[in-house]
């Protein structure tokens, strides 16, 4: 088994290295443009790994979410109790052991008889536990006032319906550049991770950079894991 190791890196740096095999492809003639980011489909299985490496008991597909005014579907989400830490800042290893996973081919509202459900599955109260809610979206190159405008209805809506639960947009690490150098995008970002967003950037290796505070993504040094 091989040793965990950790150290600190300026994000910059951290960026790069997500992005170093698909930048140095920019050059060739073998791949457009497009095909340099990952799909919603591969953002929605290296979430999975990274839910499973947070120390997450439960996963879920396809959930709608209707308890507040504002009705939206997330793709996957995580559930942990209240004795597991806090979500690692980055994250480069790959163990995938004891989760629960619930595969659900249709989506299904998030009602009384599923907290009841989740409860049971923890041995407590479904209210001490802790919900990450993602959103994917894998190109954030310009900046789209559907998407994000959809993206601030959402956290609102979780800020005042839902207890202990969290909203993390998941994107492509090649986006890094557009939310932290287009000023629209980024003060937008900016804005809402001020309201409680998370972002987590992901590349083809499902490596991770996850950020719980839009001024990590520019000045901090970030603690790294890995093996």
């Amino acid at each position: 088994m091989k040793m965990s190791t950790s150290r600190m890196m300026s994000v910059r740096s951290l960026i790069l290295r997500l992005n170093y095999d698909r930048n140095s492809r920019k050059t060739s003639n073998t791949l457009g443009s497009n095909d340099l980011w990952l799909t919603e489909r591969q953002l929605v299985v290296g979430t999975e790994k990274f839910i499973k490496l947070s120390g997450y008991q439960k996963i879920e597909f396809n959930q709608t979410f209707n308890q507040g005014g504002y009705q939206f579907t997330s793709p996957i989400v995580g559930y942990r109790s209240p004795i597991q830490d806090r979500l690692s800042e980055t994250q480069y290893w790959e163990h995938f052991e004891g989760y629960t996973r619930l595969q659900n081919q249709e989506a299904e509202p998030m009602e009384d008889e599923h907290e009841h459900e989740t409860s049971e599955v923890f041995g407590g109260d479904a209210s001490k536990i802790t919900t990450s809610v993602f959103i994917v979206n894998p190109k954030i190159q310009n900046y789209d006032l559907g998407f994000f405008g959809h993206i601030e209805s959402i956290l609102y809506d979780i800020i005042d319906s839902y207890e202990n639960t969290n909203l993390v947009l998941v994107t492509d690490s090649l986006s890094y550049m557009s939310i932290t150098t287009k000023e629209e995008i980024s003060v937008t970002v900016e804005n809402l991770m001020g309201e409680g967003l998370h972002l987590l950037f992901m590349n083809e290796k499902t490596d991770y950079a996850f950020f719980e505070k839009y001024d990590d993504i520019i000045n901090n040094p970030i603690m790294v894991y890995g093996v």
